[in-house]
């Protein structure tokens, strides 16, 4: 036994891609060539004319003893069979091949079969072993008495494994040929035409003008037989490409009733009857499912019978229509027993047990015989299943598309263009069965065509599905919307306490998102009212306010009992896990369509205002993480709202207080458009009520100019806060504490214009005010004290900013302790203090601190600990330590994505930190990805011209630059400084840093005159905005210092880089990071000059400053060994320049890796002092 690939061969060339696999499978003659071999002219079609015709299939052919195989037993002939599957197992590198279970691969990947005169059963004029002993020894020369025998004795078990076969083959394309010409030794045909074909839905059968031998015996490719083989093998492999493979869903639940009623180990199953319950919301295609199961596996059971279970009366009937057909007595009971006696395998089709009131059990017939198919839509039945359940839910979509394409008429259901237009319909009417056969009917009417059907559903919903043709493709009677009917009439009939609340649930629902309805909504709801005492008027007389068995605790036993009745007529589906639960969008449409206009707008309301009483004025991670989960759901109350807008100035109280709620559910995830609607809305609502001076007014004002700065539109923010301070002044005075809080927020619309003297001047009179009416210790004063810290900070004044926050962190940690949430937002400040003067070891100490007390106070997940985790990682990387740092970003960005998304505003924050500590690290790939991701997000988020989405752009340009991306670098950088000085203006510190960067691009790519032209306009600018001190007026004088070198004009260099260093000593300090940069920069331009000792000197000082204040392995100390090494190199002093480039080297290769680019430098370093010292 052997199976051999003919094409491609193994010493071929690149063949085509391989999509199909072809296998050759003799009959009773016994050779895997001749069979296929021309006499005349010898050609093998096979491998000679075949791989010509279809060039993208592999063939193969399988080789066996006819008379090993036939010659014993059937056994035999199964592990033939075996042999076969295992070989194509093997090649196909299937692991999980089967047909007994390991094989179904083998099963499942099967397109179609081709029958070439293959006997499948006998005749009118012989059985069928005589069918197959004459096959033998017509086709044998001298076939041996034993398998003549065995072919007539065995004769009735190979007709049951033909019988068996049959039932495989719905699923496969199957073409049967059948010979017209006799042998010459013969009168008769070898393979008679009735025995050749099957018989079964599908089968296409093909007669050929040749005897049995021939007909598999080709001389040519133009033989006719031949062409109708190549063409159909050809047609398959197409076919099968042109839709993806992909076992629709009624396919896999019919195998799984195979498995249950008809394979092997559940025909062997006697100790209990054979029950298999499908089950799932009405329309779903449970009738037609088992239609299709008792069709393709009718001549499997003795008996087929059926009755409809909607109504006691109507199964009674049933079992009445079976008496009449089996001639039992006119009594269930009766029919039951007499079924339960039956040892022939019987199979009871139950359909339509729906109602959960109905003890579907008595229905069934005692004992352990027989087989019964249950459908229903209560999944609460599946406890009577004995051998396996389903539910049938949505349709696959290429499962969807066939069906609503067969159901429109179309002739070639696997036509590409037809199947895309018809996506967008199955979308639209949600995957359900039946809403697509009537989608379909009303398409072949031609009342709308494929691509009209959307927009038409649009505006007609409800005429589409209450429609039903009369001639449908289905035996069922009922509509979408009519199937849903039936069960809430059945609901409605109940009149209990439960059924009316599972009505209401439902109305609920309907306005709600349709997934991830949680239990917690509505407990919330409760809890929230009954705690603040503020139950919501238009939710007080819905069903889950009401008081709980007059406790104060909730008790969810009346929502749970409403949608257990719901779950049970599968309108609703229940995740147990969870307590969540969801329905079908169709079911969610209708659960809408069938209300009145009065209806509809009463349980509109309840439901919006059950989501906006779950609000409550806390902020711990818990509430944040819920009001997260609440965003689809007030998104889908937004756009059912019929009042169109939902808010506009002419909307009541409780409709502006519910937008208020949700604006700030929007804020908190970071959707700033939506909150930006819905506050402008809420501020017109309050100005036409309540008046512009109102402090309702006011609150609303400043709420909306907060949300215009976060959208970057800070004029806009700083014109709102300039009229809320103006309208505070007037109305409560100007040290009223709400004047002095829109004082601070007009502050910060200043700071973020960059106009800080102004935003401090502000700042400083709110601390003066404070200290004066509400004394030195109240925590407005020490939030003034703080505030005023930052505002020094970002003028440069360090030590100012850090005595200032030292004396607030003492008078918070004595007034409100150590751990309170206050005292570590002034900690952190003190720490970002610390860090800007170059006190980086203390700045890190304290933000371990803040770390530590973050966990314990809010646990590891909560936005303030990730925002200490992300402040931490920020001094890891000021002290050098790159990994330590990455490795405590990637912890935070896998937070915020998990809590906040992976587009919000604060986690796209820690993507960019990310990709700096990759850049750091030289993994400049890595950097560039992320910026890229991080880019695409912002401007989808927070749209193009965004000052985030423009930092990002700046950020992507200077990882282009440091990957030597030069050219592409400065033109993003061009984009970047033409946007910030149409948005933010020329003199805006952000352009002015735009403008920078391009002239580090341009000296970069030899631009020298134009760097320096460009940056003598910043440093302007600097001087003229900032003072002559800053420190971003420092660093613009040390590039264009570097200008100046690159242009030659080293004097003027030096004499800048001299000033910088002076200026940094006095208002830094001498050890200062920056004071130390100043150093080395100056060494440089020493060098330049060729004041090589000058150079030497200074920078052995920075080393010794590096190593004391950074450490021996922070980068900028490794650069400092360098640069001394390379000073020692100039002056002849070799052997020391190499042991610090090796020692530089050694730490490089251990910290940052062997490819970084500042260790491959250093290597290069190395390298040359190597040489010159040989040299």
């Amino acid at each position: 036994m052997a199976l051999k690939v003919l094409y491609p061969s193994q010493d071929a060339g690149k063949a085509e891609v391989i999509k199909a696999d072809i296998v050759a499978v003799h009959g009773l003659n016994g050779d895997p060539k001749n069979t296929w071999t021309s006499r005349q002219t010898a050609a093998f079609w096979l491998k000679d004319f075949l791989p010509q015709d279809v060039p993208n299939a592999r063939v193969m052919t399988f080789g066996y003893n006819a008379d090993a195989a036939f010659g014993n037993t059937t056994a035999d002939i199964i592990d033939h069979a075996k042999s076969l599957l295992s070989s194509l197992v093997d090649k196909r590198e299937e692991d999980d091949a089967k047909i007994e279970e390991r094989y179904n691969s083998i099963s499942e990947c099967t397109v179609g079969i081709i029958f070439l005169g293959t006997p499948h059963r006998g005749s009118e004029k012989a059985a069928y072993g005589n069918v197959l002993a004459t096959l033998a020894t017509t086709v044998l020369n001298k076939p041996s008495p034993r398998l003549v025998n065995a072919l007539r004795v065995n004769s009735e078990t190979l007709m049951r494994l033909t019988t068996d076969f049959r039932f495989q083959l719905p699923k496969y394309q199957v073409y049967s040929f059948y010979e017209m010409k006799p042998m010459k030794v013969l009168s008769t045909l070898v393979v008679e035409k009735h025995s050749a074909l099957l018989e079964i839905d599908g089968e296409e059968q093909i007669p050929v003008n040749a005897n049995h031998e021939e007909m598999c015996k080709f001389m040519e490719r133009e033989d006719d037989a031949y062409e109708k083989i190549f063409k159909r093998v050809r047609r398959m492999i197409k076919q099968h490409d042109s839709v993806p493979l992909n076992i629709s869903r009624r396919e896999n639940i019919i195998q799984e009733m195979y498995k249950g009623f008809l394979a092997a180990n559940a025909v062997k199953m006697l100790v209990k009857q054979k029950r298999f319950v499908l089950y799932g919301l009405g329309g779903s295609g449970k009738t037609q499912a088992c239609l299709k199961f008792a069709q393709d596996y009718r001549e499997r059971f003795w008996g087929i019978f059926w009755i409809d279970a909607s109504s006691k009366t109507s199964a009674n009937q049933g079992f009445l229509e079976i008496s009449q057909t089996c001639g039992v007595d006119k009594d269930p009971k009766v029919v039951r027993q007499w079924l339960s006696n039956i040892q022939n395998n019987w199979l009871l089709i139950i359909d339509n047990a729906d109602d959960p009131s109905m003890d579907v059990s008595k229905f069934f017939p005692t004992g352990n015989r027989g087989s019964i198919l249950l459908t229903t839509r209560n999944p609460d039945c599946r406890i009577h299943s004995t051998v396996g359940s389903c539910e049938l839910g949505q349709m696959k979509t290429e499962e969807a598309v066939t069906l609503l394409l067969k159901a429109t008429g179309a002739e070639d259901t696997t036509d590409k263009a037809l199947r895309k237009k018809s996506i967008p319909v199955t979308e639209t009417i949600g995957f359900l069965s039946l809403a697509i056969v009537q989608a379909g009917a009303y398409i072949r009417q031609s009342l709308c065509g494929i691509e009209e059907y959307c927009d038409l559903y649009t505006r007609c919903r409800g005429k589409l599905l209450e429609y039903v043709p009369v001639q449908l493709s289905t035996d069922y009677k009922y509509s979408v919307y009519t199937t849903w009917e039936i069960s809430i009439e059945a609901i409605e009939k109940m009149c209990s306490d439960t059924s009316r609340n599972a009505i209401e649930l439902l109305r609920v629902f309907c306005f709600l998102h349709y997934d991830g309805i949680s239990e917690e909504i509505f407990e919330q709801a409760w809890s929230k009212s009954y705690t603040s005492k503020e139950l919501p008027q238009d939710i007080a007389n819905v069903f889950y306010m009401h008081p709980q068995q007059n406790t104060k605790d909730w008790d969810p036993i009346l929502i749970r009992e409403a949608a257990v009745l719901l779950a049970s007529f599968s309108l609703i589906k229940i995740d147990e896990i969870g307590r969540c639960m969801s329905m079908h969008p169709l079911v969610h449409t209708w659960s809408r369509d069938r209300l009145s206009e009065e209806l509809y707008g009463l349980f509109w309301v309840t439901s919006s205002s059950t989501l906006a009483a779950t609000f409550s004025p806390e902020f711990g991670l818990t509430d944040y993480r819920f009001r997260r989960s609440l965003l689809p759901h007030i998104k889908s109350c937004i756009s059912l709202c019929k009042d169109k807008p939902f808010l506009s100035g002419y909307s009541g109280i409780n409709r502006v207080n519910m937008a208020m709620r949700f604006a700030l559910a929007f804020a908190e995830s970071g959707l700033l458009q939506e909150e930006t609607e819905l506050r402008e809305k809420v501020l017109e609502a309050r100005q036409r009520t309540l008046g512009s001076k109102h402090s309702d007014t006011l609150v609303a004002m400043s709420n909306l100019a907060k949300n215009y700065s976060n959208l970057g539109r800070m004029q806009e923010a700083m014109e709102l806060q300039e009229k809320v301070l103006e309208a505070s002044q007037k109305t409560f005075g100007s040290e009223h504490c709400d004047t002095l809080h829109a004082m601070h927020n007009l502050s910060d619309s200043y700071s973020n214009l960059r106009r800080m003297q102004e935003a401090m001047e502000l700042r400083e009179k709110v601390l003066e005010a404070s200290q004066r009416t509400l004394g030195s210790n109240h925590p407005n004063t020490h939030t003034a004290m703080n505030n005023l810290a930052v505002s020094y900070s970002n003028l440069g004044r360090m030590q100012e900013a850090m005595e200032l926050e030292e004396k607030v962190l003492e008078a918070r940690q004595r007034t409100l302790g150590s751990e309170h949430p206050d005292t570590l937002c002034v900690m952190n400040n003190l720490a970002v203090s610390y860090s800007d003067l170059g006190r980086m070891q203390e700045a890190m100490e304290l933000r371990e601190n803040v770390l530590e007390a973050s966990q314990r106070i809010f646990g590891s997940n909560h936005p303030n600990t990730l925002t200490a985790m992300n402040n931490l990682a920020n001094n890891y990387s000021n002290l050098g330590r790159m990994q330590e740092a990455i490795e405590l970003e990637e912890k935070v960005l896998e937070n915020r994505q998990r809590i906040l998304g992976s587009e919000h505003p604060d986690t796209l924050c820690v993507m960019n930190n990310l990709a700096v500590g990759y850049s750091n690290l030289g993994r400049m790939q890595e950097a560039m990805e992320l910026q890229g991701k991080i880019l695409e997000a912002s401007q989808r988020t927070l749209g193009s011209e965004h000052p985030d989405t423009l930092c990002v752009m700046n950020n992507l340009a200077v990882s282009y630059s440091n990957s030597g991306r030069m050219q592409e670098a400065m033109e993003l950088q061009e984009k970047v400084l033409e946007k910030r000085q149409r948005i933010l203006g020329s003199e805006h510190p952000d352009t002015l840093n735009a403008t920078d960067n391009l002239a580090i691009f341009y000296s970069n790519l030899g631009h020298w005159q134009e760097a320096m032209e460009l940056q003598k306009q910043v440093l302007e600018t600097y001087q003229r905005t900032l003072g002559s001190k800053h420190p971003d007026t420092l660093c613009l004088m040390n590039n264009l210092a570097f200008s100046y070198s690159n242009l030659g004009r080293m004097q003027e260099a030096m004499e800048l880089q001299g000033k910088i260093l002076e200026a940094s000593q006095r208002t830094l300090g001498s050890n200062h990071p920056d004071t130390l940069t100043a150093m080395n920069n100056l060494t440089d331009s020493y060098s330049n000059l060729g004041r090589m000792q000058e150079a030497m000197e200074l920078q052995e000082k920075v080393l010794e400053k590096r190593q004391r204040i950074l450490g021996s392995e922070h980068p900028d100390t490794l650069n400092a060994t360098g640069n001394l090494a390379s000073f020692y190199s100039n002056l002849g002093r070799r052997q020391e320049a190499m042991e610090l480039q090796e020692q530089a080297l050694e730490t490089m290769q251990r910290t940052l890796g062997s490819k970084h680019p500042d260790t491959l430098t250093a290597m290069k370093n190395l390298a040359f002092i190597q040489r010159e010292k040989v040299g």
